[in-house]
């Protein structure tokens, strides 16, 4: 049962990934689920002297950053003020590399982030990029998949339910009850990994989509991002780091892309240019 419940789970995610919940649930919901996520990350080590000046320097540059950001995800997106009143940014004191966020606009960025010395191209990006997924409603999306498919656990081990109906039979088959409870809690959490793992690239490609949008918006030199964001063997192996790098590469193909666009209007443009010089020319000789 649990392998076909799986199965179904990755057939349907398309479809559970349309799905939404009230915003209301949704800000709830991924609040907790970021606390939950953060809450497990190790903690950076305590800041002294002069360490601590540059924390609140990293902290203030991420304050105007975001300020800029807020900025363009506003006027790119007019209708976000609809269900985001505002996006907020803080540093949390996590030593690993790494970003998170909630429905409701609150973007933390982890304190291991500041050892990179990145530019302002550089890091305005990774924070707009977190920003794609509360404007593009992964969160949203997310929440209704989870939410679903517990429900779907819940229907897979009826027994639970049955056995719940009596206080009487619940306190004779404790065993029962907490296996079947167990087995409902396991396919849920299976099914929605299942159904996240099937939705994450094409959220992560719109992330990176948006991101762009805002940093083109604010006239920063997006070129320079991508050769920026590479890192070495022991810092790939944080899953964060390698979606970050495929992000990199997914911005360096918009890129190319855009280049190559602009191409036959530079070519047309010479083109004219030189049947201009060319008139230019005979009219010299007459």
């Amino acid at each position: 049962m649990l392998a076909q419940m799986l199965n179904v789970t990755a057939v349907q995610a398309g479809e559970i990934e349309h799905a939404v919940v009230p915003d209301r649930i949704s800000n709830i919901y991924s609040d907790i689920d970021m606390r939950v996520r953060l809450a497990i990350k190790p903690n950076a080590a305590l800041c002294e002297a002069e360490g601590c000046s540059l924390n609140h320097a990293f902290e203030d540059r991420i304050q105007q950053l975001g300020t800029q950001l807020s900025t363009a995800a506003f006027l790119v997106y007019p209708a976000l003020k609809k269900r985001v009143h505002q996006f907020t940014f803080n540093v949390v004191d996590k030593k690993d590399l790494g970003t998170a966020s909630n429905a409701a606009g609150k973007v933390v960025l982890f304190r291991g982030l500041q050892q990179l010395e990145l530019t302002d191209d550089a890091l305005g990006f990774i924070m707009a990029r977190e920003m794609g997924h509360v404007i593009g409603k992964h969160h949203v999306k997310n929440t209704s998949a989870k939410l679903i498919i517990s429900a779907l656990a819940s229907l897979a081990f009826p027994a639970l339910a049955v056995v719940s109906a009596s206080t009487a039979a619940a306190q004779a088959t404790t065993a029962t009850t907490l296996i079947t409870s167990a087995a409902s809690t396991a396919t849920s959490m299976l099914g929605s990994e299942v159904a996240l793992a099937k939705m994450k690239p094409d959220q992560l490609a719109e992330s990176d989509e948006i991101a762009f949008k805002l940093l083109s918006n604010q006239g920063w030199d997006i070129s320079s991002v991508a050769n920026m964001l590479q890192f070495d063997s022991e810092q790939s192996q944080n899953g964060w780091t390698k979606d970050l790098q495929m992000s990199s590469d997914y911005l360096q193909k918009m890129i190319n892309q855009e280049q190559l666009a602009s191409l036959p209007i530079v070519e047309e443009s010479l083109s004219n240019g030189e049947e201009n010089v060319t008139a230019s020319s005979a009219e010299l000789f007459h």
